[in-house]
Protein backbone atom coordinates (compact mmCIF):
# COMPACT_ATOMS: atom_id res chain seq x y z
CA UNK A 1 0.00 0.00 0.00
CA UNK A 2 1.06 3.61 -0.63
CA UNK A 3 0.74 5.94 2.38
CA UNK A 4 -0.07 9.65 2.13
CA UNK A 5 -0.25 12.06 5.06
CA UNK A 6 -2.49 15.15 5.22
CA UNK A 7 -3.27 17.61 8.04
CA UNK A 8 -6.35 16.83 10.11
CA UNK A 9 -8.45 17.85 13.14
CA UNK A 10 -7.27 21.45 13.46
CA UNK A 11 -9.37 22.18 16.57
CA UNK A 12 -9.11 18.67 18.00
CA UNK A 13 -5.41 18.04 18.47
CA UNK A 14 -3.97 18.56 14.97
CA UNK A 15 -3.31 14.87 14.37
CA UNK A 16 -2.17 14.07 10.81
CA UNK A 17 -4.37 11.72 8.83
CA UNK A 18 -2.62 8.83 7.04
CA UNK A 19 -4.40 7.50 3.97
CA UNK A 20 -3.47 4.20 2.34
CA UNK A 21 -3.87 3.47 -1.38
CA UNK A 22 -3.31 0.32 -3.45
CA UNK A 23 0.14 0.12 -5.02
CA UNK A 24 -1.40 -0.51 -8.46
CA UNK A 25 -2.72 3.06 -8.53
CA UNK A 26 -0.62 6.05 -9.62
CA UNK A 27 -0.96 8.24 -6.52
CA UNK A 28 0.22 11.85 -6.45
CA UNK A 29 0.17 13.84 -3.22
CA UNK A 30 -0.15 17.47 -4.35
CA UNK A 31 1.92 20.11 -2.60
CA UNK A 32 1.01 23.62 -1.47
CA UNK A 33 3.64 26.34 -1.83
CA UNK A 34 3.42 27.23 1.88
CA UNK A 35 4.34 23.76 3.12
CA UNK A 36 7.56 23.82 5.12
CA UNK A 37 7.79 27.61 5.20
CA UNK A 38 9.15 28.82 8.57
CA UNK A 39 6.76 30.88 10.70
CA UNK A 40 7.32 34.43 11.86
CA UNK A 41 8.92 34.79 15.28
CA UNK A 42 7.32 36.48 18.29
CA UNK A 43 9.66 39.41 17.72
CA UNK A 44 8.48 39.77 14.13
CA UNK A 45 4.84 39.62 15.19
CA UNK A 46 5.39 42.36 17.77
CA UNK A 47 7.27 44.49 15.23
CA UNK A 48 4.29 44.32 12.87
CA UNK A 49 2.07 45.99 15.48
CA UNK A 50 4.39 49.01 15.54
CA UNK A 51 4.91 49.18 11.77
CA UNK A 52 1.36 49.27 10.40
CA UNK A 53 0.07 50.15 6.96
CA UNK A 54 -1.93 53.36 6.63
CA UNK A 55 -2.41 54.15 10.31
CA UNK A 56 -0.54 54.91 13.53
CA UNK A 57 1.20 52.18 15.54
CA UNK A 58 -1.03 50.26 17.92
CA UNK A 59 0.79 51.74 20.94
CA UNK A 60 -0.19 55.27 19.87
CA UNK A 61 -3.80 54.27 19.27
CA UNK A 62 -3.91 52.56 22.66
CA UNK A 63 -2.61 55.66 24.46
CA UNK A 64 -5.83 57.49 23.60
CA UNK A 65 -8.17 54.54 24.25
CA UNK A 66 -10.51 53.95 27.15
CA UNK A 67 -12.73 51.02 26.09
CA UNK A 68 -11.24 48.41 23.73
CA UNK A 69 -12.76 45.55 21.76
CA UNK A 70 -10.72 42.85 20.06
CA UNK A 71 -12.64 41.04 17.34
CA UNK A 72 -11.48 37.52 16.52
CA UNK A 73 -12.64 35.36 13.64
CA UNK A 74 -14.72 32.27 14.41
CA UNK A 75 -14.23 28.51 14.27
CA UNK A 76 -14.60 28.45 10.47
CA UNK A 77 -11.19 30.15 10.27
CA UNK A 78 -7.83 28.57 11.14
CA UNK A 79 -6.38 31.54 13.04
CA UNK A 80 -4.44 30.68 16.19
CA UNK A 81 -5.62 33.98 17.67
CA UNK A 82 -3.49 33.70 20.83
CA UNK A 83 -0.32 34.16 18.74
CA UNK A 84 -1.36 37.74 18.03
CA UNK A 85 -3.56 38.55 21.02
CA UNK A 86 -0.83 38.15 23.61
CA UNK A 87 1.40 40.89 22.12
CA UNK A 88 -1.67 43.06 21.52
CA UNK A 89 -2.57 42.79 25.21
CA UNK A 90 1.00 43.73 26.17
CA UNK A 91 0.67 46.93 24.14
CA UNK A 92 -2.74 47.77 25.62
CA UNK A 93 -1.63 47.27 29.20
CA UNK A 94 1.58 49.24 28.63
CA UNK A 95 -0.69 52.12 27.58
CA UNK A 96 -2.68 51.81 30.80
CA UNK A 97 -5.85 50.12 29.53
CA UNK A 98 -7.22 48.05 32.44
CA UNK A 99 -8.29 44.42 32.09
CA UNK A 100 -11.95 45.21 32.67
CA UNK A 101 -11.95 47.68 29.76
CA UNK A 102 -10.92 45.04 27.25
CA UNK A 103 -13.34 42.55 25.79
CA UNK A 104 -13.14 39.89 23.08
CA UNK A 105 -15.99 39.27 20.66
CA UNK A 106 -16.01 36.32 18.30
CA UNK A 107 -17.19 37.69 14.97
CA UNK A 108 -19.66 34.94 14.05
CA UNK A 109 -21.51 36.81 11.31
CA UNK A 110 -24.39 34.52 10.32
CA UNK A 111 -22.77 31.40 11.73
CA UNK A 112 -24.06 29.51 14.76
CA UNK A 113 -22.97 30.06 18.32
CA UNK A 114 -19.90 28.72 20.18
CA UNK A 115 -18.92 27.65 23.69
CA UNK A 116 -16.23 28.51 26.25
CA UNK A 117 -14.12 25.67 24.87
CA UNK A 118 -14.06 27.35 21.45
CA UNK A 119 -12.77 30.57 23.00
CA UNK A 120 -10.09 28.54 24.77
CA UNK A 121 -9.05 26.92 21.51
CA UNK A 122 -8.67 30.34 19.93
CA UNK A 123 -7.32 32.42 22.80
CA UNK A 124 -5.93 30.07 25.44
CA UNK A 125 -7.29 29.30 28.89
CA UNK A 126 -5.60 32.22 30.66
CA UNK A 127 -7.09 34.87 28.37
CA UNK A 128 -10.57 33.37 28.67
CA UNK A 129 -10.20 33.22 32.45
CA UNK A 130 -9.08 36.85 32.81
CA UNK A 131 -10.89 38.75 30.04
CA UNK A 132 -14.52 39.12 29.02
CA UNK A 133 -15.39 36.99 25.98
CA UNK A 134 -18.66 37.34 24.09
CA UNK A 135 -20.36 35.84 21.05
CA UNK A 136 -21.85 38.18 18.45
CA UNK A 137 -25.65 38.08 18.25
CA UNK A 138 -26.86 39.02 14.73
CA UNK A 139 -30.47 39.37 15.90
CA UNK A 140 -30.29 41.80 18.83
CA UNK A 141 -28.22 44.55 20.48
CA UNK A 142 -27.38 46.32 17.24
CA UNK A 143 -26.67 50.00 16.48
CA UNK A 144 -27.97 51.42 13.21
CA UNK A 145 -25.25 53.43 11.43
CA UNK A 146 -27.01 54.34 8.15
CA UNK A 147 -26.78 52.90 4.64
CA UNK A 148 -23.84 52.19 2.37
CA UNK A 149 -23.78 53.50 -1.20
CA UNK A 150 -25.04 50.03 -2.21
CA UNK A 151 -28.18 50.51 -0.14
CA UNK A 152 -27.15 48.12 2.63
CA UNK A 153 -28.62 49.05 6.02
CA UNK A 154 -25.70 48.88 8.45
CA UNK A 155 -26.51 47.38 11.85
CA UNK A 156 -23.45 46.62 13.99
CA UNK A 157 -23.03 44.96 17.39
CA UNK A 158 -23.77 47.54 20.11
CA UNK A 159 -20.94 46.37 22.37
CA UNK A 160 -18.49 46.88 19.52
CA UNK A 161 -19.83 50.36 18.88
CA UNK A 162 -19.49 51.29 22.58
CA UNK A 163 -15.70 50.99 22.30
CA UNK A 164 -13.34 53.74 21.17
CA UNK A 165 -10.63 51.38 19.96
CA UNK A 166 -11.68 48.53 17.67
CA UNK A 167 -9.07 45.92 16.75
CA UNK A 168 -9.64 43.00 14.39
CA UNK A 169 -7.56 39.80 14.26
CA UNK A 170 -7.91 37.36 11.38
CA UNK A 171 -6.54 35.32 8.51
CA UNK A 172 -6.90 35.66 4.75
CA UNK A 173 -7.96 32.68 2.62
CA UNK A 174 -9.53 32.37 -0.81
CA UNK A 175 -13.26 33.09 -0.68
CA UNK A 176 -16.07 31.85 -2.91
CA UNK A 177 -18.00 35.14 -2.78
CA UNK A 178 -15.59 37.98 -1.96
CA UNK A 179 -12.49 36.63 -3.72
CA UNK A 180 -10.40 36.55 -0.56
CA UNK A 181 -11.44 36.76 3.08
CA UNK A 182 -10.04 39.13 5.72
CA UNK A 183 -10.04 42.90 6.01
CA UNK A 184 -13.42 44.56 6.58
CA UNK A 185 -15.22 41.20 6.71
CA UNK A 186 -14.51 41.17 10.46
CA UNK A 187 -17.27 43.86 10.62
CA UNK A 188 -19.52 42.76 7.72
CA UNK A 189 -20.55 40.02 8.12
CA UNK A 190 -18.52 39.46 11.30
CA UNK A 191 -20.41 41.63 13.83
CA UNK A 192 -23.28 42.88 11.68
CA UNK A 193 -27.01 42.30 11.97
CA UNK A 194 -28.77 39.67 9.88
CA UNK A 195 -30.55 42.30 7.74
CA UNK A 196 -27.16 43.81 6.90
CA UNK A 197 -25.65 40.44 6.02
CA UNK A 198 -28.66 39.43 3.95
CA UNK A 199 -28.56 42.61 1.85
CA UNK A 200 -24.82 42.32 1.27
CA UNK A 201 -25.01 38.66 0.27
CA UNK A 202 -28.33 38.79 -1.61
CA UNK A 203 -29.26 42.04 -3.41
CA UNK A 204 -25.64 43.28 -3.58
CA UNK A 205 -23.68 40.07 -4.20
CA UNK A 206 -26.43 38.14 -5.94
CA UNK A 207 -26.22 34.93 -3.90
CA UNK A 208 -29.37 33.02 -3.07
CA UNK A 209 -31.94 31.16 -5.19
CA UNK A 210 -33.79 34.31 -6.22
CA UNK A 211 -30.64 36.18 -7.36
CA UNK A 212 -27.91 36.00 -9.99
CA UNK A 213 -24.32 36.32 -8.80
CA UNK A 214 -22.80 39.72 -9.59
CA UNK A 215 -20.09 39.57 -12.25
CA UNK A 216 -17.49 41.03 -9.89
CA UNK A 217 -17.88 38.26 -7.31
CA UNK A 218 -16.24 34.84 -7.21
CA UNK A 219 -13.03 33.02 -6.39
CA UNK A 220 -9.93 35.28 -6.25
CA UNK A 221 -11.93 38.39 -7.27
CA UNK A 222 -11.70 41.12 -4.65
CA UNK A 223 -10.35 44.46 -5.92
CA UNK A 224 -13.67 45.51 -7.52
CA UNK A 225 -15.89 42.96 -5.82
CA UNK A 226 -19.14 44.73 -4.92
CA UNK A 227 -19.67 42.59 -1.83
CA UNK A 228 -16.23 43.48 -0.52
CA UNK A 229 -16.55 47.17 -1.35
CA UNK A 230 -19.92 47.21 0.43
CA UNK A 231 -18.40 45.47 3.45
CA UNK A 232 -15.51 47.93 3.52
CA UNK A 233 -17.90 50.87 3.54
CA UNK A 234 -19.65 49.30 6.52
CA UNK A 235 -16.33 48.78 8.29
CA UNK A 236 -15.48 52.47 7.78
CA UNK A 237 -18.84 53.46 9.19
CA UNK A 238 -18.16 51.27 12.22
CA UNK A 239 -14.69 52.84 12.64
CA UNK A 240 -12.59 49.69 12.59
CA UNK A 241 -9.32 51.20 13.80
CA UNK A 242 -6.69 48.50 13.47
CA UNK A 243 -6.67 45.16 11.62
CA UNK A 244 -4.29 42.25 11.64
CA UNK A 245 -4.39 39.95 8.57
CA UNK A 246 -2.14 36.91 8.42
CA UNK A 247 -0.98 34.53 5.68
CA UNK A 248 -0.51 31.00 7.03
CA UNK A 249 1.57 27.96 6.25
CA UNK A 250 -0.07 24.53 6.34
CA UNK A 251 0.66 24.29 10.09
CA UNK A 252 -1.53 27.42 10.53
CA UNK A 253 1.40 29.60 11.60
CA UNK A 254 1.99 33.05 10.06
CA UNK A 255 4.52 33.42 7.26
CA UNK A 256 3.36 36.94 6.38
CA UNK A 257 1.60 39.43 8.65
CA UNK A 258 0.10 42.83 7.89
CA UNK A 259 -1.35 45.28 10.38
CA UNK A 260 -3.00 48.69 10.20
CA UNK A 261 -5.71 49.95 7.86
CA UNK A 262 -8.02 47.03 7.05
CA UNK A 263 -8.14 47.67 3.29
CA UNK A 264 -4.36 47.82 2.97
CA UNK A 265 -3.77 44.77 5.18
CA UNK A 266 -6.30 42.71 3.22
CA UNK A 267 -4.89 43.64 -0.18
CA UNK A 268 -1.34 42.79 0.85
CA UNK A 269 -2.32 39.55 2.57
CA UNK A 270 -4.42 38.52 -0.47
CA UNK A 271 -1.31 38.82 -2.63
CA UNK A 272 0.55 36.62 -0.16
CA UNK A 273 -2.21 34.02 -0.14
CA UNK A 274 -2.33 33.97 -3.94
CA UNK A 275 1.37 33.10 -3.83
CA UNK A 276 1.75 30.80 -0.84
CA UNK A 277 -1.52 28.89 -1.04
CA UNK A 278 -1.10 27.78 -4.63
CA UNK A 279 -1.43 24.02 -4.91
CA UNK A 280 -0.48 21.51 -7.58
CA UNK A 281 -3.56 20.67 -9.64
CA UNK A 282 -2.99 17.78 -12.04
CA UNK A 283 -5.66 17.38 -14.70
CA UNK A 284 -7.90 14.50 -15.83
CA UNK A 285 -7.46 12.45 -12.68
CA UNK A 286 -9.53 9.30 -12.24
CA UNK A 287 -9.82 9.88 -8.49
CA UNK A 288 -9.38 13.13 -6.58
CA UNK A 289 -9.15 12.86 -2.80
CA UNK A 290 -9.61 16.33 -1.37
CA UNK A 291 -8.80 16.68 2.31
CA UNK A 292 -10.19 19.70 4.13
CA UNK A 293 -8.34 21.21 7.07
CA UNK A 294 -8.35 24.97 7.57
CA UNK A 295 -12.13 25.06 7.16
CA UNK A 296 -13.02 21.48 8.09
CA UNK A 297 -16.52 22.53 9.15
CA UNK A 298 -17.16 23.97 5.67
CA UNK A 299 -15.77 21.02 3.75
CA UNK A 300 -17.94 21.73 0.71
CA UNK A 301 -15.52 24.58 -0.08
CA UNK A 302 -12.99 21.92 -1.09
CA UNK A 303 -15.08 20.92 -4.10
CA UNK A 304 -13.57 23.80 -6.10
CA UNK A 305 -10.12 22.21 -5.92
CA UNK A 306 -11.55 18.79 -6.77
CA UNK A 307 -13.44 20.07 -9.82
CA UNK A 308 -10.21 21.53 -11.20
CA UNK A 309 -8.50 18.12 -11.23
CA UNK A 310 -11.09 15.35 -11.69
CA UNK A 311 -11.92 13.95 -15.13
CA UNK A 312 -15.47 14.13 -16.42
CA UNK A 313 -16.29 10.55 -15.42
CA UNK A 314 -14.00 10.43 -12.37
CA UNK A 315 -14.67 10.16 -8.64
CA UNK A 316 -14.25 12.80 -5.94
CA UNK A 317 -13.59 11.79 -2.33
CA UNK A 318 -14.30 14.70 0.02
CA UNK A 319 -12.88 14.47 3.57
CA UNK A 320 -14.32 16.67 6.34
CA UNK A 321 -13.33 15.53 9.82
CA UNK A 322 -14.64 18.24 12.11
CA UNK A 323 -16.13 16.45 15.11
CA UNK A 324 -18.69 19.23 15.51
CA UNK A 325 -19.88 18.77 11.95
CA UNK A 326 -20.83 21.40 9.42
CA UNK A 327 -21.16 24.97 10.69
CA UNK A 328 -24.68 26.23 11.34
CA UNK A 329 -25.53 29.08 8.96
CA UNK A 330 -28.37 31.54 9.63
CA UNK A 331 -28.33 32.91 6.05
CA UNK A 332 -27.67 29.93 3.76
CA UNK A 333 -28.36 26.91 5.99
CA UNK A 334 -31.13 24.31 6.17
CA UNK A 335 -33.10 24.47 9.43
CA UNK A 336 -35.76 21.82 8.91
CA UNK A 337 -36.82 19.07 6.56
CA UNK A 338 -38.36 21.62 4.19
CA UNK A 339 -37.22 24.87 5.80
CA UNK A 340 -34.13 26.95 5.44
CA UNK A 341 -32.59 30.34 6.09
CA UNK A 342 -33.32 33.50 4.16
CA UNK A 343 -30.99 32.73 1.25
CA UNK A 344 -31.20 28.94 1.45
CA UNK A 345 -31.43 27.09 -1.84
CA UNK A 346 -33.67 24.03 -1.53
CA UNK A 347 -32.72 22.50 -4.89
CA UNK A 348 -30.02 19.84 -4.83
CA UNK A 349 -27.67 20.39 -7.76
CA UNK A 350 -25.66 17.82 -9.74
CA UNK A 351 -21.87 17.68 -9.57
CA UNK A 352 -20.22 20.26 -11.79
CA UNK A 353 -17.59 17.75 -12.84
CA UNK A 354 -16.99 14.10 -12.07
CA UNK A 355 -19.48 11.25 -12.08
CA UNK A 356 -19.49 10.35 -8.41
CA UNK A 357 -18.84 11.88 -4.96
CA UNK A 358 -17.88 9.95 -1.84
CA UNK A 359 -18.01 11.96 1.38
CA UNK A 360 -15.64 10.39 3.90
CA UNK A 361 -15.81 11.14 7.62
CA UNK A 362 -16.58 9.07 10.71
CA UNK A 363 -18.65 11.99 12.02
CA UNK A 364 -21.76 11.60 9.93
CA UNK A 365 -24.86 13.57 10.94
CA UNK A 366 -27.88 13.03 8.73
CA UNK A 367 -29.48 16.43 9.30
CA UNK A 368 -26.24 18.16 8.29
CA UNK A 369 -25.71 16.18 5.11
CA UNK A 370 -23.98 18.67 2.80
CA UNK A 371 -26.36 17.91 -0.10
CA UNK A 372 -23.58 17.94 -2.66
CA UNK A 373 -24.50 16.32 -5.94
CA UNK A 374 -27.69 14.46 -6.72
CA UNK A 375 -28.69 11.59 -4.39
CA UNK A 376 -27.68 8.97 -6.93
CA UNK A 377 -24.23 10.60 -7.27
CA UNK A 378 -23.32 10.92 -3.60
CA UNK A 379 -22.40 8.35 -0.92
CA UNK A 380 -21.21 8.95 2.66
CA UNK A 381 -18.73 6.30 3.85
CA UNK A 382 -17.29 6.42 7.36
CA UNK A 383 -14.49 3.85 7.11
CA UNK A 384 -11.48 4.53 4.86
CA UNK A 385 -11.00 0.85 3.98
CA UNK A 386 -14.57 0.79 2.71
CA UNK A 387 -13.83 3.89 0.64
CA UNK A 388 -10.93 2.08 -1.01
CA UNK A 389 -13.02 -1.00 -1.71
CA UNK A 390 -15.74 1.16 -3.27
CA UNK A 391 -13.19 2.94 -5.44
CA UNK A 392 -11.59 -0.35 -6.49
CA UNK A 393 -14.92 -1.56 -7.80
CA UNK A 394 -14.86 1.22 -10.39
CA UNK A 395 -11.18 2.11 -10.86
CA UNK A 396 -8.66 -0.53 -11.83
CA UNK A 397 -4.88 -0.79 -11.93
CA UNK A 398 -3.09 2.27 -13.27
CA UNK A 399 -5.82 4.69 -12.12
CA UNK A 400 -4.50 8.21 -11.59
CA UNK A 401 -5.13 9.57 -8.09
CA UNK A 402 -4.54 13.12 -6.82
CA UNK A 403 -4.52 13.84 -3.08
CA UNK A 404 -5.08 17.51 -2.23
CA UNK A 405 -3.83 18.30 1.32
CA UNK A 406 -6.35 21.08 1.97
CA UNK A 407 -9.08 21.99 -0.46
CA UNK A 408 -10.35 24.80 1.78
CA UNK A 409 -7.13 26.83 1.56
CA UNK A 410 -5.30 25.50 -1.50
CA UNK A 411 -5.67 27.49 -4.73
CA UNK A 412 -5.30 25.35 -7.87
CA UNK A 413 -2.21 26.24 -9.91
CA UNK A 414 -4.28 25.86 -13.06
CA UNK A 415 -7.89 27.00 -12.75
CA UNK A 416 -10.28 25.59 -15.33
CA UNK A 417 -13.56 25.48 -13.38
Amino acid sequence: MTEVSVPNLQWFGDKPLTLEFPDEWDVRRCKMACEGQPPLSEVEIKAALENPLGTRPLSELADAADEVVILIDDMTRPTRSHQYVEPILEVLHASGVPVDNIRFIMAMGAHGTVSRLDFVKKLGDDVVADYQCYVHNPYEYLDYLGETSYGTPVYVNSEVMSCDLKIGVGTVLFHRLMGFSGGGKIILPGVSGLDTIEHNHGPVGGFGPQYTAHETTGYLKHERNVMRLDAEEAARMASLDFKLDSVLNLERNPIELYTGDFVETQRQAAKGVDRWHRCESPKEMDIVVVNNYMRENEANIGMWSAYNSVKEDGTIVLIGNDMNGEIIHWIFGRHGKNRGARLWGSTRRPLRRGRRLIIHSPYKMRSYDMKLGLPEQTTWIRDWNEVIEELRSEHGAGSKVAVIPDGTSGIPNEITV
